[in-house]
Parts: C-alpha cells; structure tokens; sequence
C-alpha cells in the first residue's frame, strides 16, 4: 500500500520585515505625562530657535547700522567734508613740506595781520573775504597757494562744496571736488605740515586732502562751524588729554571748529588737515555761502558761489 506524503508548508516563519500590524503593536502607548513633557519640550526648542534667529538678526543689524554709521562719519570727516580731492597718481611724487618753520605762539593764529604784512584776498559773487597767511608757520602751505594765487589759479573757480555748519570748499578748477593740482612746477602734491600750534578754529583755512599722507594739491576749505565737533575725541578733555594745547581747547569752546580736522591727532580721528591761514575779516560772507541752497547729493551749491578773483596784497 502506498504510502500518502504530507505537503510541508515552507512559509518563513521569521520574515525579513515587519508589518504594520506587527509594527504598531510593538509601540507603547504614553501616559498624560509624558505627552505634557513632550509637548513641553518642543515648546521650550522652539522658542530656542526663536531666540536664535532673533539674535542672528539683531547681530546683523548691528553690524549694518556700524558701517553704515562708518561711512557717515566718513562722508563727515574726509569724503564730503574736505577730502575729495582725486587720489594722488602713483607716478606722482610729492613736494617735500620745507623743515624750515617755526611753531607758532599760542594765540597767534588769531591775531589780526600787522600793518604792512602781505594777506591773501578772495573777491566771491557774494562779497570779500580776507585771509592772514603763516608763512612762518606752514611755508610750504603758504607758498603753494601764494603760487596758485599769483597764476590767476582760483580766479573764476567755484565753492564745489559747500555744508553749512561746517566748511565751504573750493580750489577744484573742474568745480567736480576731483580735480586740481599743487602749484609746484613737476609736482602733483605737497607734503602735510602739521603740529605748529595752528587749529581748525572757526575761521581757520586748511588744505583739502585725499585722507593719505602728501596729498595736498589746490584746494582749500574755509572752516564755519559754530560749534566744535570733537568726533573720536569726544570732547574738550578728550582733546586735551589726546595732546591738544589747553588754550586751544578754551578757543575750540567759544569759537568753534573742527578739532578732530587738527593734523596731531590723524592717529586717533583718521584724518588729518595742514591749517596755513586764518579769515580775520569777512566771516559773514562766509556764512552766507555756508547758508546756500545745495544739492543734497554732493553739497554743491545749486547757483554757482565764485571766486571772482584772488590776490594778495599788503595791509595799510
């Protein structure tokens, strides 16, 4: 008799995946706690990466408002205020500021000229200005402008740059703020004369420059300001203990100025200007130049302010 065979079912017995049954049945279930405590967590990493983003934000809106804080003191010190002068040209070379000078008296810069000592005179479309020079003090200064003067250089040229409660600027011939030149023959630029115990007093006439060492070439700027401004010095102590002569500083307080302007403290305020004369009569034709309407953009007057003709002459 013939023996029957059972089939033998050959299913897997241990499957190489689970199901989903299989799957959700191994999970356990969380009591109200621990839900509360979940939630709790999540709540607690959100608000961390809130914070996170908030702080990111506020860490680069600081650094914005920094430059863009950078950049206005820029515009104020150098930039738009005295340095647009166009940079030196690399094949340039600098007339050399004379070592021949003298350090000028406390006080002197605002004496009146003596009878019979040469001024320089700005003849403008709205009235004279008259300048003592220091060729004692600033000879090389003095001298590129008496050269300029002489030429007929400034004659017919334009205030470029004008910021009330500040300086007016002029000396460019292209009336851009980027042109002009020393008047030393074969030079571009002369060299900075600073320390001789002149200031950016209200009134003071200093050289515009490109903000780098030498750069002075034609143009000038006629301080205005009522108020000094102290910038990175803070204030008359701050200038005083950064190496400011104390009778300047009393000066500064009741006339005005630009003290961070003052060529001793280049290393601290970043700019730095050669003061070579003084206006000692016509500050409100200053002023009034100073009150012009101007274009917003670069602070020149919208109706040309010339100098009609500058000379040099000797006090009666």
């Amino acid at each position: 008799m013939a023996t029957t065979k059972k089939k033998t079912n050959h299913r897997t017995t241990n499957p190489p995946y689970k199901t989903a049954a299989s799957s959700n049945s191994g999970k356990k279930k969380l009591t109200a706690a621990q839900r509360k405590e979940l939630e709790r967590q999540q709540r607690i990493t959100q608000a961390l990466i809130i914070m996170g983003s908030v702080v990111v934000a506020v860490i680069f809106i600081i650094i914005f408002l920094s430059l863009y804080d950078d950049n206005a003191k820029k515009d104020l010190t150098s930039d738009t205020a005295v340095s647009s002068v166009s940079s030196t040209p690399a094949n340039s070379t600098i007339y050399p500021a004379s070592e021949d000078f003298e350090i000028a008296p406390d006080g002197e810069q605002l004496t009146k000229p003596a009878k019979g000592e040469e001024i320089a005179v700005l003849e403008t479309s709205m009235g004279k200005i008259k300048i003592r020079l220091f060729p004692k003090y600033a000879p090389t200064a003095v001298e590129n402008f008496k050269l300029l003067v002489n030429s007929g250089y400034f004659n017919g040229i334009i205030f470029h740059r004008v910021i009330n409660d500040f300086m007016i600027q002029g000396g460019d011939p292209t009336g851009t703020g980027t042109g002009g030149s020393c008047g030393f023959d074969g030079y571009e630029t002369f060299g900075d004369e600073f320390g001789r115990n002149l200031y950016n007093f209200r009134g003071a006439v200093s050289m515009a420059n490109t903000g780098a060492a030498g750069s002075n070439g034609s143009q000038f700027f006629i301080v205005q300001s009522k108020k000094p401004t102290y910038n990175t010095l803070q204030d008359k102590e701050g200038f005083i203990a950064s190496g400011g002569a104390k009778w300047a500083a009393e000066e500064y307080e009741k006339r005005g100025g630009t003290p961070y302007l003052d060529g001793e403290f280049k290393s601290i305020t970043g700019s730095g200007h050669t003061v070579f004369g003084q206006v000692y009569d016509g500050m409100k034709v200053v002023d009034k130049i100073a009150a012009v309407e101007v274009n917003p953009g670069n602070s020149k007057p919208i109706e040309d302010v010339v100098i009609k003709k500058a000379y040099l002459t000797k006090v009666k």
